[in-house]
Parts: C-alpha cells; structure tokens; sequence
C-alpha cells in the first residue's frame, strides 16, 4: 500500500515480549480529498487490552499531523460491538448503516460506517485505562 500511495499497514507488536498481536492501516488514503479509512485487525488473544486503541490513536496522530488529513473513515461490522467501542473512545462517530453490505463466514451481515473529522480529534496523550502498551 505505501508504494501504490494508497495507504499504510503497520505490524502491532506487544511491549513486554515483542510478540504480534495484530495489525493497524490507513487505506484508501487520498490525497486531494485528504481522506482515509482507519483498519485494524488483532489475534483474539490480544483483545480487551487496549491494544488497538493505542495502535489506532498513534495512526491517527500521524494521519492528522503528518499527512494532513480532514477525515478519517471506518467501517464496523454491526456485530463487533468491542470494535464499535475502540472507534468511540477514539472519537469517531457512527455516521449511518450500509445494509447488508458483507457476507462473513456465510452470514450477511450489516456495517456501521464511522468518521473522525480533523476539527473534532482530540488527540489524547494519556494512556487508555486498560491499555497494556503496545
């Protein structure tokens, strides 16, 4: 992705021991509409510590200040509601419903599409309760 210009995935590896624990990228990065969309995707081992909070806060960080971008976009399967969440603490607010919009292990599914606006991004330096240091 960062050779085609389209975006950015970066390796999420756990403090303590060095460990993967999943992944975090901006996508579908355009540059005139100074727009992205947030991914992320973790082992299920690692969920429930904070980790892709952190990871998405500092992806964010950098999407804002460094590359300049307005909007932020994610997409939510309607039922990853742990998802949902790290998107909230984040400040992203869920902007409407694609219905049906995927098929996941033979199951249709419905998607929250989620935005983070460069105005409304508070981008916090304290640690996430729960967070486990990524």
């Amino acid at each position: 992705m960062a050779q085609e210009g389209t975006g950015a995935r970066l390796a999420v590896d756990r403090v303590s021991d060095g460990a993967f624990v999943g992944w975090c990228s901006l996508n579908s990065w355009n540059p005139d509409y100074r727009s992205a969309s947030l991914g992320y995707c973790y082992y299920e081992a690692a969920w429930g510590h904070g980790y892709a909070t952190e990871a998405a806060r500092a992806l964010l960080r950098w999407a804002f200040d460094t590359l300049d971008l307005n909007r932020v976009q994610a997409e939510v399967d309607t039922r990853n509601e742990a998802s949902a969440r790290v998107l909230e603490k984040l400040g992203f607010v869920r902007e409407g419903t694609l219905r049906e919009e995927c098929v996941v292990n033979g199951e249709v599914s419905d998607t929250w599409i989620y935005g983070l606006i460069r105005r409304e991004w508070l981008p916090s330096s304290e640690p996430v309760p729960g967070d486990q240091g990524v």
